[in-house]
């Protein structure tokens, strides 16, 4: 597997660049599949302002110094070859994501790895968000990262959210191989209907029949991961709860490494 880490050297420190590192070298298996890239556009204030450095080199040359520098600083060591800038004048956040993904393709990227942003308000509303339009695009794998979080040095525990739906078992498969590839365990996790456990109406057929759906899920589920000989916990809740607030509930309770979801949007799920 290859990675390309899309980079952007203005605003993470080095612990954070680390343990991005860290988390897709153990997804890609070695740091030598891995490689970096960075859009260049014009919302960038730090290369509007660098009126110190050339104008035919603020949107070029300088984006690449500034990225050795960040990885030099933070002991990262990659090789010029590996290092993608691209300059694109443009100020639109779809455009810069798709010239991104253009970019991963050419490179035979498997996962793209990057940071949120964690913009709020005005910031949000004005430059965009270039993770959430990434998950909206892209075909293939992303391994998004919060600047505030903390990462493992070994992902041990991996948490799976599945929706049970038509692809769940492909998308098990691939998690299933990441976690033989790490030796990490796996948590499954479902978040059922309200009335997999209770309902005020007991005699409706229709809700045996999704209980039956549900267990003859898990059951295929848990047949798969006893076959592919990874350790695993399957969880069903039908807790009254948001499902994102379950699942990092659940990540926390079970001290998960490694949150997995699935992204569906229209006829196409990645």
């Amino acid at each position: 597997m290859k990675a390309l880490w899309a980079f952007e050297p203005f605003h993470q420190d080095k612990i954070r660049l680390r343990g991005l590192h860290s988390t897709l070298k153990q997804l890609v298996g070695s740091s030598s599949n891995i490689e970096v890239g960075f859009v260049v556009t014009r919302t960038e204030s730090f290369l509007n302002l660098a009126f110190d450095v050339p104008a035919e080199e603020r949107f070029s040359l300088y984006p690449r110094k500034l990225i050795k520098m960040a990885l030099r600083k933070a002991g990262l060591k990659f090789e010029d070859k590996k290092i993608h800038v691209v300059e694109h004048r443009t100020l639109s956040t779809t455009e810069t994501v798709d010239r991104l993904l253009k970019l991963a393709k050419a490179r035979g990227t498997d996962i793209l790895g990057l940071f949120t942003h964690a913009r709020k308000g005005y910031m949000r509303f004005a430059v965009g968000s270039i993770a959430e339009t990434a998950i909206h695009r892209s075909k293939m794998s992303l391994l998004l990262l919060n600047p505030k979080a903390h990462t493992s040095p070994k992902i041990k525990k991996v948490l799976f959210a599945s929706d049970f739906g038509t692809n769940s078992k492909t998308q098990l498969k691939k998690v299933i191989g990441h976690c033989k590839k790490m030796k990490a365990s796996l948590i499954l996790l479902h978040h059922a209907e309200a009335t997999y456990e209770w309902s005020l109406d007991e005699s409706n057929p229709k809700i045996h029949a999704y209980r039956r759906k549900v267990n003859r899920l898990k059951l295929a589920m848990e047949q798969e991961c006893r076959k592919a000989k990874v350790p695993t916990n399957i969880i069903v809740s039908s807790e009254l709860r948001a499902t994102a607030d379950l699942i990092f509930k659940c990540a926390k309770r079970e001290k998960a490494d490694l949150i997995v979801v699935a992204a569906k949007t229209g006829p196409q799920q990645r």
